[in-house]
């Protein structure tokens, strides 16, 4: 079988990429739902609400939104968080992966991993996706998220913030195998991903 990492920038689309791949009976996996999974092992909970006593609600318990603020808010504590966070993700990721690759149900899986290269993780996976879009449409996505998770309007400077927590989605673009502009229309990424499925497909049958 063969596995292959889907990245790209911050609400470029990557997660409606990865739902267009389902749709073809694509198995995908996410590195954000291992960081979830993560937050419900008890030891890495107990070492979040040390690091982060200021995310934690009134019941005792992490209040992701804002733990999510305060690590855009601040590189330090960002890296912080991913001191705590990474081992176990990474574990998670490499046992489904040795796991998934010696089967021989399906010729295909993809992983969403958005730090992939800013965590060097490209040689785990046969191949790497990045899924891009316009500047302009970029920030707009990212605010419209924002709002929608928070509440709260990002300001300019908030946004070149959140931008800068991650490697510059031109970069991951010249870095990836095959690149999917997510600028179009719903249909525009529904054609572009069957097309790279059918050449992934190829791939993997060679």
């Amino acid at each position: 079988m063969a596995i292959w990492a889907v990245t790209g920038g911050i609400a470029c689309g990557k997660s409606a990429v990865i739902t267009a791949f389902e749709n073809l009976g694509v198995t995908c996996y996410s590195a954000d739902k291992d960081a979830r999974e993560a937050m419900n092992d008890p030891e890495v909970n107990h070492a979040v609400r040390m690091a982060f006593p200021d995310a934690v609600d009134q019941s005792g318990q992490v209040d992701r939104a804002k733990l999510g603020q305060l690590i855009y808010e601040d590189p330090t504590r960002r890296t912080q968080l991913g001191l705590i966070m990474h081992p176990f993700i990474r574990a998670r990721m490499r046992e489904r992966i040795e796991q998934n690759r010696a089967s021989t149900v399906a010729l295909l899986e993809l992983y969403e991993v958005p730090l992939l290269f800013e965590g060097s993780l490209e040689s785990w996976f046969d191949g790497t996706i990045c899924v891009t879009c316009s500047p302009d449409e970029h920030k707009r996505r990212l605010c419209e998220r924002h709002h929608a998770r928070y509440a709260t309007v990002l300001t300019n400077e908030e946004v070149s913030q959140i931008l800068a927590s991650q490697l510059p989605v031109t970069e991951k673009a010249a870095l990836a195998d095959y690149v999917i502009d997510n600028s179009g229309s719903p249909n525009d990424l529904v054609n572009a991903v069957q097309k790279l499925f059918e050449t992934l497909l190829q791939k993997a049958g060679e």
